[in-house]
């Protein structure tokens, strides 16, 4: 079977309105302390900032790993970067990977934020500081926005992971919002239950991704 050659292309994310409105959830919503709203201070700020940009990194590095193992060309991660005239607090580029790898690499953030929420939720249960509450609050709500925002205000933006997964799984938007939703739901039940045994989870390999659940026993 011929094809047509592969043009160059790149393969864009931005976070940086994600980052935005996750924080102004945050901060409204789950990390003012409960007794005092005045006992939230400039060390909560420090390390709630340090708890995203940790979750930003892993999830750029899972992008980078997966292009690297299925041999994508000229495939590089930026910080706090310029591109086309918009800011990106993080931002993962290609020039060429095989088309069977768009779809692992498309999840490939997500499924290292997987990876970031099970350490943070390990290490939650001794030290509930606000950096692994807030680590916790990211790596499990991040995609949710991420889908919403390219489900409905750039649905054909291949920049944006949802939009790439919906693009080449043939997948609804409202399909995948409630497989996000369900992955993150299921994962807010694990932290205030401990003995929650459904353990939701994202498999790949160079060709493939699955969103599997697993029940502990």
């Amino acid at each position: 079977m011929i094809t047509a050659p592969q043009r160059p292309t790149i393969k864009r994310r931005c976070s940086g309105i994600r980052f935005l409105l996750i924080t102004i959830v945050l901060l409204a919503a789950m990390l003012l302390p409960a007794d005092s709203a005045g006992a939230f201070d400039f060390s909560d700020m420090v390390e709630i900032g340090s708890a995203y940009m940790t979750h930003l990194y892993v999830h750029e590095l899972g992008h980078q790993v997966m292009a690297d193992s299925a041999g994508a060309e000229g495939h590089e991660m930026r910080f706090l970067s310029q591109k086309n005239g918009q800011f990106y607090l993080g931002l993962s580029t290609y020039e060429t990977i095989p088309d069977q790898s768009k779809l692992p690499y498309a999840v490939a953030g997500e499924k290292f934020a997987g990876i970031t929420f099970e350490y943070a939720l390990n290490d939650y249960r001794e030290h509930p500081t606000t950096y692994n509450k807030a680590l916790l609050f990211f790596s499990s709500v991040d995609f949710v926005l991420y889908t919403l925002l390219g489900n409905y205000v750039n649905p054909d933006d291949t920049m944006y992971d949802p939009n790439l997964i919906r693009e080449q799984t043939g997948m609804g938007k409202e399909m995948l919002l409630g497989v996000v939703l369900t992955k993150s739901l299921l994962n807010g039940y694990r932290v205030i239950n401990e003995d929650a045994r459904l353990i939701p989870w994202i498999r790949t390999d160079d060709q493939s991704a699955a969103f599997m659940l697993s029940f502990r026993f």
